[in-house]
């Protein structure tokens, strides 16, 4: 089984390659051109380990939310791969990946800046599993629900109040570890997630 794993939701482009359960390569690199950067990662990827990208049996992707554009190429191009392959896609939450990067707490909170004192947001329990609907809210909003927590991470690429908040650096191995018996879905369903309407949506949406 050949797995491939893509995120561009961040400034960093991460790519990995799994065989049967075992990391083979990964790459990450920090870039606000992952454009530029993906296709070469890919090809060098599949080309330091001897594996044609015909042979991948599933695709993991990081969907959102993030940057705007840089899910919509993480997406497309895994959309890509999985069509012409007819294989299918594990669509993955960037909030729930970063909170799947970490253990050892109760609750882990993810979080990222969204500008105007908003974030988009997820808390998880100790098993990774939803304790609030992941959204687009107020950093006071937030704070308010984090108040209620117990032993409690926060992760993310934004300051929250006086709580501290670690960086939200992705472990690659945890999330396919926690996704690997996923069947996924077909490629044709997978969409970038947003949470919130883009900019120009927005002005749109005033006329």
């Amino acid at each position: 089984m050949i797995t491939l794993f893509i995120d561009t939701s961040t400034e960093s482009l991460t790519i990995a390659l799994f065989k049967d359960d075992v990391l083979l390569s990964t790459s990450t690199v920090s870039s606000s051109e992952h454009s530029k950067y993906a296709m070469p990662i890919l090809e060098q990827i599949f080309k330091e380990n001897n594996i044609k990208p015909n042979k991948v049996n599933k695709i993991m992707v990081i969907n959102g939310p993030g940057s705007f554009t840089g899910i919509r190429i993480g997406v497309t191009i895994a959309k890509i791969y999985a069509w012409t392959l007819n294989i299918n896609i594990v669509p993955i939450s960037s909030l729930k990946a970063y909170a799947i990067s970490n253990k050892g707490y109760d609750y882990y909170v993810s979080i990222i800046d969204a500008r105007r004192n908003y974030v988009y947001a997820g808390i998880y329990d100790k098993d990774y599993n939803n304790v609030i609907k992941e959204s687009y809210i107020s950093k006071d909003e937030l704070v308010d629900k984090i108040n209620s927590l117990n032993n409690a991470l926060i992760i993310g690429d934004t300051t929250l109040g006086s709580f501290p908040v670690i960086s939200n650096k992705i472990d690659v191995v945890n999330i396919y570890n926690y996704f690997k018996n996923d069947f996924g879905i077909n490629a044709h369903m997978v969409n970038p997630v947003y949470l919130k309407k883009t900019e120009a949506e927005e002005k749109l949406g005033d006329y």
